[in-house]
């Protein structure tokens, strides 16, 4: 469908990210948070080839759906982690509830790869990167997706074509990108995490970290 174009093909950077993994760990843990419709799931599930496991948190009815058509293609690695669409529900609650299960289970860590593909709003990600961060193993990477991404160039939010986020955001809000300020107040300056360079010159639409 036309506009879902735009999130049609995979995240290069993502698999890239996920054959490094795969170069030193032969059954690893890897996780997407937010999944569109799938593409870069589907390439991850590929890539993997049978491998590990992939785990997917998003909507209960998109997890739901794509687990089954992934499953219709053989893999069966894939565990779901869903969340309603209450208002006040979101990736970030289930994320936290595992991250406290995790401290307990395994507080070395459970992922050797997150991928991070959001809201990119800072409702959502800051809880979620938090989460994200301590649900690392050390040697594991976090890939955040639309580090550049604001409101106003947003060819559904911005206020052109949604006129309510002027009364739901303020223009700072609006005008400044959300995960940037993730980035820069929980990741930049953290000892723990080196930024991974992707090789974007002019427009960096995605930031990456390995944790030490």
């Amino acid at each position: 469908m036309p506009r879902y174009q735009a999130i049609a093909r995979p995240c290069a950077e993502a698999v890239d990210l996920a054959k490094r993994v795969l170069e030193t760990h032969p059954d690893p843990v890897m996780a997407e948070v937010g999944i569109g419709i799938g593409a870069t799931s589907l390439a991850l599930a590929q890539t993997l080839d049978k491998r590990g496991t992939l785990w997917l948190f998003d909507y209960d009815f998109r997890v739901n759906e794509l687990q089954a058509d992934l499953a219709g293609l053989g893999y069966h690695n894939v565990e779901i982690v869903s969340n309603s669409q209450r208002t006040f529900d979101s990736y970030g609650w289930t994320l936290a509830m595992l991250t406290r299960r995790c401290r307990v289970d395994q507080p070395g860590g459970m992922f050797d790869f997150i991928y991070l593909d959001g809201a990119h709003l800072y409702q959502y990600d800051t809880l979620a990167a938090v989460c994200c961060k301590e649900l690392l193993k050390p040697g594991g990477y976090l890939l955040l997706d639309d580090y550049d991404w604001t409101i106003a160039k947003s060819p559904t939010m911005r206020p052109s074509q949604n006129p309510s986020v002027l009364t739901e955001y303020s223009e700072e809000q609006i005008e400044l990108s959300h995960v940037e300020m993730i980035c820069s107040l929980l990741l930049d300056t953290d000892p723990a995490f080196e930024q991974i360079p992707l090789g974007y010159r002019d427009v960096e639409h995605r930031r990456a970290y390995r944790k030490s």
